[in-house]
């Protein structure tokens, strides 16, 4: 079987999965702002802290890395 048609077949349980991903994370930022604690998230690949008053301070910025070029064969080594 073809990856791509195995993906098709799931499309209601993955579609499952984003909704209740994004219903929990609701979940925690309503429950983080109750209980005075700070809101982490990244927008636009910087890290923002929000806390309950709707302040946000910027932090770091994420970078990117560029993905290493793989050939077939080549052996990876991890330490």
């Amino acid at each position: 079987m073809k990856p791509s048609k195995l993906f098709r077949n799931d499309v209601k349980q993955t579609r499952s999965l984003v909704d209740a991903g994004i219903t929990s994370a609701k979940n925690a930022i309503r429950q983080s702002k109750a209980l005075d604690l700070p809101v982490t998230y990244i927008k636009n690949d910087i890290i923002y802290v929000e806390d309950k008053s709707g302040v946000k301070q910027q932090g770091t910025i994420v970078r990117k890395e560029q993905p290493k070029n793989l050939i077939k064969g080549m052996i990876l080594r991890a330490k």
